[in-house]
């Protein structure tokens, strides 16, 4: 009797956000992508993005990707345009 094997490969996109007490994220309404999303820090944005956080630096002074200051100084990227 012959064998056959199957192999199965599935992908799967998925961001996870962990919460923290020195950083926050926040979900909130992006004009660029006439979307709610999540807000990060850089340090996280650069883990979802797989880059430097010096990298994020760059992209944000570049505007490619979209981005909010709080009233305290706080940088937050939008999640969705890291993508």
């Amino acid at each position: 009797m012959k064998r056959t094997r199957t192999e199965i490969t599935l992908e799967i996109d998925e961001i996870t956000l962990v919460n923290s007490s020195r950083t926050s994220s926040l979900q909130v309404w992006c004009p660029a992508c006439s979307a709610v999303v999540w807000l990060v820090p850089p340090e996280r944005a650069a883990g979802i993005a797989g880059v430097t956080v010096r990298t994020i630096n760059r992209w944000v002074e570049a505007e490619i990707v979209h981005f909010v200051e709080t009233e305290n100084g706080l940088l937050l990227l939008c999640v969705n345009s890291l993508k």
